[in-house]
Order: structure tokens, then sequence, then C-alpha cells
């Protein structure tokens, strides 16, 4: 069965809309989680990554110099990072003006999918990905092409 979830707002600026990933029944968004995770913090790079996040929503936009394409070829998983630093934050770039965070962590093997944590963050994005798409195409959520926003039914059951 297919985990709950919903789609909630984190910052509106003026260059992009930024929303994270709450499983159902977790009182924290996956986003959250990784800003709290004692091995992010620890990474040299995360200040960095995380003012690099920061710029993008109020000046910069959501690059695709920013990113490197992860998952597969069908969906919008992206990852964040910082230089040739090691530390990912898994995304959902679906635009320049809008981005959707999940989970992350320290890549200290050759590929994410060596690492059971990261594999699994790509995995989970990647059925939230299609879940928001599907929802798309049937109407039940609009996003505005030119400020990120998301509106409609952001919530989603497992049965979905």
């Amino acid at each position: 069965m297919n985990p709950g979830f919903q789609i909630t707002p984190v910052e509106n600026g003026l260059r992009g809309s930024l929303y994270a990933v709450q499983v159902s029944g977790q009182e924290k968004t996956e986003f959250d989680r990784f800003l709290e995770s004692e091995e992010v913090r620890a990474a040299s790079e995360y200040r960095a990554l995380v003012t690099r996040l920061d710029d993008m929503v109020e000046r910069l936009g959501f690059r695709k110099q920013f990113f490197k394409k992860e998952g597969s070829i069908r969906d919008s998983v992206e990852a964040l990072h910082y230089g040739n630093g090691k530390l990912r934050l898994y995304c959902l770039r679906w635009s320049g003006v809008l981005l959707i965070v999940g989970y992350g962590g320290v890549k200290t093997t050759r590929t994410y999918q060596e690492n059971p944590v990261l594999r699994e963050a790509v995995a989970f994005l990647q059925e939230v990905d299609a879940r928001v798409a599907a929802r798309q195409k049937t109407g039940e959520i609009h996003i505005d092409p030119d400020t990120g926003l998301i509106g409609g039914d952001l919530v989603f059951s497992g049965e979905d």
C-alpha cells in the first residue's frame, strides 16, 4: 500500500515557491527531518546548501544548473547539492518556479541506489511525483506557471 502524504507550503518568494512532502501520521515534513538530521547538519556544505535554497526562492529561481537529474527519465526527481560536496537533498523540480523538497542525506556511495536511505528517499519522491502529476492531469491540482503556487487537493491517502 502507498503511504499517504500531503504537499505543504514552506516558502513563497519573488522567484519561486517551495513546498515539502509530509507523510501521513508524521509530525514533521521530510524537509524538516532532513534539516534536523545530525548527519546532514555535520556535513561541511550544510549551511551553503540551505543558503543556496533560500537564494533560489528569493533571487535565482530553481535553475536547472543547481540540480542533478536522478530517478528515471519519466519523473521529476533531482538532487540539490552544493559544489562537489556529498550532501544531497532530493526534490521534484517541476519548473524554474516550483520545487517540492523531500529527504536526502550524505552520499557516501558511488550511486544513490547503493545507499538504502537515499534509495528510499528517491523511490518515495517518484511515487509522489506520479500521484501529483495524475491529479494535475485531472484538474484536481493546478499550478500557477508564473509563481509556482499550487492549488487544489494536496492531501493524498494511502489508497489514491
